[in-house]
């Protein structure tokens, strides 16, 4: 069910001609996804201010006019994450992922002071840089599973995507579709259902290092770094549905 409504989101999003009316289609999903808010941002450059960006959010108020009027933006924790991560990651890993400052550890003490207590960021890579992210935030703590995960991902792309076409920041440049045998998209299939390589051996009779090998090679194809990227670049083109996953 999560994923058909997922599947709803991307069909939306892609037609969506003006920011209202994705913020709209994100919201909505955002909470389908169990999340209460928000915030999808270019990466500002260090010590500048973030200007003709793409920044939509729909995080408290409040705590929006903090971070512009105390420059938090400029060394954010979950921005200082997404420059070292190639997925999707709970806020709660973020200690784990870097070292904080002392300001950085403000400034999450401070979210959760404004509501927002836990959180799901998707980075955008590009070119070897952290472009931008999609971050989810919950006024609770929110537990994390391989679907809701996967699915928050997917989001957050699509997402970004959209709102960087609508904004006409830059043109959307993705490689056209990769050529993947079958055996490698059924991989790709039972990753999305949260199969371990081992599961897909099994299922597909074949062993655990070949299924690895295959999801490996469709990566490189892709140019992509994770599977959750290689997900999402086969659900964009149209090498897979959300239906195929739910099959």
């Amino acid at each position: 069910m999560l994923f058909k409504k997922v599947q709803a989101f991307v069909d939306k999003a892609k037609k969506a001609d003006d920011l209202l009316t994705l913020t709209d289609l994100t919201q909505a999903i955002t909470e389908e996804l169990g999340f209460d808010c928000f915030a999808l941002l270019h990466s500002p450059r260090q010590n500048s201010v973030p200007a003709e960006t793409v920044q939509l959010t729909t995080y408290p108020g409040a705590w929006v006019e903090m971070v512009r009027d105390r420059a938090y933006w400029v060394d954010d924790p979950v921005f200082a994450a997404c420059e070292i991560a190639v997925a999707g990651f709970p806020w709660t890993h973020i200690p784990d992922m870097v070292v904080l400052s002392e300001r950085q550890r403000d400034v999450m003490r401070l979210a959760r002071d404004e509501g927002l207590l836990d959180g799901f960021t998707v980075p955008m890579p590009k070119g070897g840089t952290t472009v931008g992210l999609c971050s989810f935030a919950t006024r609770r703590e929110h537990g994390n599973d391989h679907r809701s995960a996967a699915a928050a991902q997917s989001v957050g792309w699509f997402a970004f995507e959209a709102a960087r076409r609508i904004s006409a920041h830059e043109p959307i440049l993705l490689p056209p579709a990769a050529a993947l045998t079958p055996r490698q998209l059924d991989c790709i299939v039972l990753y999305a259902r949260g199969k371990s390589d081992a599961t897909m051996g099994r299922l597909l009779g074949i062993s655990p290092k070949t299924c690895n090998e295959y999801i490996e090679i469709a990566k490189r194809r892709y140019g992509v770094a994770t599977r959750q990227q290689l997900l999402a670049r086969v659900l964009w083109n149209g090498q897979l549905s959300f239906a195929d996953i739910l099959s």
